[in-house]
C-alpha cells in the first residue's frame, strides 16, 4: 500500500513538473568564452574605405549534444581606439550574409551573425560558407497530414537566440569595443530574436526592434501571420512552443532601451499585437509605426544610427515621446489634440487615422488605405480637426506621428472610436455591423427544386424532374444513404433571432423512414447546431426544424439527409423572423 502511495505521489510529481514553465535562461544557455573558447578562423580580411571587413567562424557551443560553428562577419572602423557596437541579427529567409557597412561607416562595429545554417529543407539549399547546426527549419509542417511541432528543442529560434548570446560574448571579448555600449538591432525574424535576447541580457545597451511582436495568442483574432504555423498547431502544442518562444516570459526582465519600429501594414507581425508588445515593455521605450509601411525598413537605415548615437552620447531621452491623441466630437467634427515632449525641435507632426466601414482592417487595404494629415501647435497643444463619421458602421483607428529636426521619429498609443475591446486584447464584444433581418423566404423559387440551382449535392443525390416525385411542379429533391448522398445550403444567420427551416418529406419507402434536419451555426463558440430525426411516412408530410439563432453567429449550414434508401423533399423555405 505505501508503495502504491509512493508510486502515485512520484507519478502526480511528475506530471506537475511537466506543466511547470519552462527555466528559459537554461533553455537558451550559451557559455561564455571563459567556459568554451570561441576557436577563431578568420576566412577572409581587408580594408575599404576605413572600413576594416571580416569574414570568420567560430565556436557556437554543444546544442543538443552537438558542437556548432557561427558564421560571422565583423566591421569596424581602422582606427585605434574604443568604439560602440552592433549585434545584428537578421531575418528568416536568408541566402547570403553580407558584412553591414551602415554602422562602421557611423562609428560603430557591428557583428552580423547567421542562424539560418544549410536550409537543406529548402527548395534551394544555401551554399556555403553558413553556420553549421543541424535544426528544425520550420516551427511546425503538415508532412505527417496535419499540422505539428517539429520539436521546441530543436526549433531554429533557439539556435538563432543561443548564436545570438555567444555574437555578444563575442563583441565583449574585443579589445577595441566599448563594453558599455553594446546594442543589438533586429528585423522581422531577428526581431522576435531581439525580443528574447533583451529579457536575457541586461548588458544591451539598447536594442532597435524592427517588425516583431511578443504577446504571440494573447489578442483574441490577431494569432497568425509570421506565427502562422504555430497557429494550426493543437492547443496543447502551442502552448508548449508559446512557453518558450513568446518573448512575453522574458520582457518583463528587459533592461535595455527599446526603439519598437513596425508598419501599420505588416503582414507578419500585426499591428494591434505589436502595440502590446510596446504596452508591456518596462522602462524606457519608444514606439515606431510607420503608416501604410509594410517591411520598408528591414535593411539599412538613418534610424536606428541615430538612436544608437543617442543611446552613447546619454540623449535618449530627448527624442519625441507623444502622448495618445484625445478627441471631441461636436457640430459634426472630430477635434484631436495631443501632448508631445521633445528636446529637440519638432520638424512635422502628423494625425495617422484610417475610418473604414466594419470590420475594420489594419492591413493594407487599396480603398482604405492610412491617412496622414499635419498638426498644428495651439496653446500648448498639437491639434487637428476632421468630419466626423458613421459610428454605427465605421470604426476610427489613429495616432500621432512626430519627427524631430535630427531624424528621430516617434508614434504615441492608438486612440480607437468608438470603443474597441478586442483591439487591445480586452474583454468585452467585438465590433461589428448591425445584421439586417433577411425577409421572406431566403430561398425563393430554389426550394421547389425544378433544378440544381442554389444547392450543394454530394454523392449521387440528385434533382428528380420527372414530375412522379414532386409535391408541386416538376422538381423534387432525392437524398439517400445517410452521409453520402446529401444536400447542403448556406444560410444567413442574426444571433438572437428565430429561425424556421421548412419542407416537405415523403420516404422512399412506402414503409416508412426517417430525415435529418441539421444546421451547423457558423462561428458559434462553442459549435452550436440544431438538428431533428423526424419519421417519415410513404406520403408527403411538412417537417419543420426551428429555434433561435445562437450568439456570435452569422450564419449556418443547412444539411439534409435520409438514410437507406431514402427520401424525396419538395417546397423547402427557410426564414428569419424577429422573437
Amino acid at each position: 500500500m505505501k508503495r502504491m502511495l509512493l508510486a502515485v505521489l512520484l507519478l502526480a510529481g511528475a506530471a506537475l513538473f511537466a506543466e511547470a514553465a519552462p527555466d528559459l535562461e537554461r533553455f537558451f544557455a550559451a557559455a561564455t568564452f571563459a567556459e568554451v573558447p570561441p576557436d577563431t578562423e578568420i576566412l577572409s580580411e581587408k580594408v575599404e574605405n576605413g572600413v576594416r571587413i571580416t569574414e570568420l567562424k567560430f565556436n557556437g557551443g554543444v546544442i543538443e549534444g552537438k558542437p556548432t560553428r557561427i558564421y560571422a562577419w565583423y566591421t569596424r572602423p581602422d582606427k585605434a581606439g574604443k568604439v560602440p557596437a552592433v549585434l545584428n541579427i537578421h531575418g528568416a529567409g536568408l541566402q547570403v550574409l553580407k558584412p553591414n557597412l551602415n554602422y562602421p561607416a557611423n562609428g560603430f562595429a557591428c557583428l552580423s551573425i547567421d542562424w539560418a545554417g544549410p536550409a537543406k529543407e529548402r527548395k534551394v539549399p544555401r551554399t556555403p560558407p553558413y553556420s553549421e547546426f543541424e535544426s528544425n527549419g520550420n516551427m511546425a509542417d503538415a508532412l505527417s497530414g496535419k499540422w505539428t511541432l517539429r520539436g521546441v528543442k530543436r526549433d531554429g529560434i533557439r539556435y538563432g537566440v543561443i548564436f545570438a548570446r555567444r555574437g555578444l560574448e563575442f563583441l565583449r571579448s574585443r579589445p577595441e569595443v566599448d563594453k558599455d555600449h553594446i546594442f543589438t538591432a533586429g528585423a522581422s525574424a531577428g526581431a522576435h530574436l531581439s525580443l528574447l535576447l533583451v529579457g536575457l541580457e541586461p548588458g544591451i545597451k539598447a536594442s532597435v526592434v524592427k517588425y516583431g511582436t511578443g504577446y504571440i495568442r494573447d489578442l483574441p483574432g490577431f494569432f497568425g501571420g509570421y506565427f502562422g504555423p504555430v497557429s494550426l498547431c493543437s492547443k496543447a502544442e502551442q502552448d508548449e512552443w508559446l512557453s518558450c518562444y513568446d518573448p512575453q516570459y522574458l520582457i518583463k526582465n528587459c533592461k535595455s532601451k527599446v526603439l519598437l519600429l513596425s508598419g501599420t501594414d505588416d503582414i507578419f507581425f500585426w499591428m494591434p499585437v505589436v502595440l502590446k508588445t510596446w504596452r508591456e515593455i518596462p522602462g524606457w521605450k519608444r514606439l515606431l509605426i510607420r503608416p501604410n509601411d509594410c517591411y520598408q525598413l528591414v535593411g539599412d537605415e538613418p534610424i536606428s544610427v541615430r538612436f544608437f548615437r543617442d543611446a552613447v552620447s546619454g540623449t535618449l531621452d530627448g527624442w519625441p515621446l507623444p502622448d495618445a491623441p484625445t478627441l471631441k466630437i461636436a457640430d459634426g467634427k472630430l477635434l484631436f489634440s495631443a501632448k508631445i515632449a521633445s528636446a529637440k525641435p519638432l520638424k512635422s507632426v502628423s494625425l495617422v487615422y484610417k475610418v473604414m466601414p466594419l470590420p475594420f482592417q489594419f492591413k493594407g487595404v487599396a480603398k482604405y488605405p492610412w491617412k496622414i494629415v499635419e498638426m498644428t501647435q495651439a496653446a500648448g497643444e498639437w491639434v487637428v480637426e476632421l468630419p466626423d463619421f458613421n459610428h454605427e458602421t465605421e470604426q476610427l483607428v489613429a495616432y500621432v506621428y512626430a519627427g524631430d529636426t535630427e531624424g528621430g521619429f516617434a508614434s504615441s498609443d492608438t486612440l480607437e472610436y468608438p470603443a474597441w475591446p478586442r483591439w487591445r486584447g480586452l474583454p468585452g464584444a467585438d465590433r461589428q455591423v448591425a445584421a439586417e433581418t433577411p425577409q421572406g423566404n431566403v430561398f425563393a423559387g430554389r426550394g421547389e427544386f425544378e433544378t440544381k440551382s442554389g444547392f450543394n449535392f454530394t454523392g449521387n443525390s440528385t434533382v428528380d424532374a420527372g414530375g412522379e416525385h414532386a409535391r408541386t411542379g416538376k422538381g423534387a429533391a432525392y437524398v439517400f444513404g445517410g452521409d453520402s448522398n446529401l444536400i447542403a445550403v448556406g444560410v444567413p444567420g442574426v444571433a438572437g433571432q428565430k429561425f424556421l427551416l421548412r419542407g416537405w418529406f415523403r420516404s422512399v419507402d412506402p414503409a416508412g423512414g426517417s430525415a435529418r434536419l441539421q444546421i451547423n451555426w457558423k462561428e458559434s463558440k462553442p459549435f452550436k447546431y440544431d438538428l431533428s430525426t423526424p419519421k417519415i411516412s410513404g406520403e408527403y408530410t411538412q417537417l419543420k426544424l426551428e429555434g433561435v439563432i445562437p450568439p456570435g453567429t452569422t450564419g449556418g449550414l443547412v444539411i439534409i439527409t435520409s438514410p437507406g434508401s431514402g427520401m424525396y423533399l419538395d417546397d423547402l423555405e427557410y426564414y428569419v423572423t424577429n422573437p
